[in-house]
């Protein structure tokens, strides 16, 4: 666990790169692989479901609330977690009014699959087919979307609907302008009607209103749907994908011009050994294969084929060589 506090140079620099062309980007690790690499050497369970109830904490109080629970289960493992810089990958630190919680590296990954029969083709090809995937998945999106009879996605509607079934464990009280206090499990949480916000973050964070706003909604006998942001309409999504990307004629019929042409790259001679796969390198906090089904070796135990002793093999073995005994005859 000691090399999870380890960043290589190259990641280091990639980091500020981003933030030298994007300095008002919120920089996020992914919680899955974060928690893959701390808990490598272990099978606790329990140590799996501390970890996500701190990564799915939206307030500081929940997050140090967690921390100390995983701290008296298991002291070692709460200092191999403060290396992982938690600011990065939990809930509580993120930026409010970005509509994302997503803490998970999953647009990425599909990404990267995507992509992966192109990676294997040469420079302009590999661009032709990127460009070629954009432009048919704009345009399946953009069908898809004025389809849509709702007024919001499917996805921000089974959100909603949760948020309403979730409302009914709450317990509201009024207080003056406009304020409510909710109480959940014994736990308190001050709703702002007028700012729309709420003390779980949650609301400001996504967008969609928390349980604790849909019980001050429901109870003010008005619409839950009325208080989510246009980030999630149907109307929005079709302008996400109305300018998509216009199909490019091949290149014999471009217009021809009196240049010279692109010339061929020289010809070399390639690699030896078998071909790349062209797979993509893992990062510090990703597990270096995806197969469960291949044990490890670390905690193997050797045996001497010499002398049948464990701790070391024939090679290192001390003893004078015993003969192997003669095999048995066919038949």
């Amino acid at each position: 666990m000691t090399d999870l506090a380890i960043i290589s140079d190259k990641q280091q620099g990639l980091v500020k790169a981003i933030h030298g062309v994007l300095p008002n980007a919120e920089h996020r690790q992914c919680a899955k692989h974060i928690m893959e690499n701390w808990k490598k050497d272990s099978h606790d369970m329990e140590l799996q479901r501390l970890f996500w109830k701190i990564a799915r904490a939206y307030t500081i109080g929940e997050f140090n609330a967690r921390m100390e629970a995983l701290k008296q289960y298991n002291p070692l493992a709460y200092t191999s977690l403060q290396v992982t810089n938690p600011q990065t990958w939990s809930r509580a630190f993120f930026r409010v009014g970005t509509c994302c919680n997503d803490n998970l590296n999953n647009l990425s990954e599909s990404c990267n699959r995507t992509i992966r029969q192109a990676r294997r083709k040469p420079l302009l090809d590999f661009l032709e087919d990127i460009r070629r995937q954009c432009m048919v998945r704009n345009a399946k999106r953009f069908i898809i979307a004025n389809r849509l009879k709702t007024r919001f996605t499917k996805r921000a509607h089974c959100e909603i609907e949760k948020m309403i079934a979730g409302a009914g464990n709450c317990s509201r009280y009024l207080a003056i302008n406009n304020f409510h206090e909710i109480d959940e499990n014994d736990v308190t949480y001050s709703v702002d009607m007028d700012k729309r916000t709420c003390g779980c973050r949650k609301w400001q964070m996504v967008g969609i209103t928390c349980i604790h706003a849909a019980s001050v909604i429901i109870g003010e006998r008005e619409k839950v749907e009325n208080y989510v942001v246009e980030y999630y309409t149907q109307k929005r999504w079709v302008e996400t994908y109305r300018d998509g990307i216009r199909p490019v004629q091949g290149m014999p019929l471009w217009p021809r011009m009196n240049r010279l042409p692109v010339l061929p790259p020289s010809w070399r001679r390639g690699n030896p050994g078998r071909p790349s796969t062209y797979a993509r390198r893992k990062g510090r906090n990703e597990s270096s294969s995806s197969s469960t089904n291949k044990m490890s070796r670390a905690k193997r135990v050797m045996t001497c084929s010499n002398y049948k002793e464990e701790g070391h093999n024939k090679a290192g073995c001390k003893h004078p060589t015993v003969a192997n005994p003669p095999k048995r005859p066919r038949g």
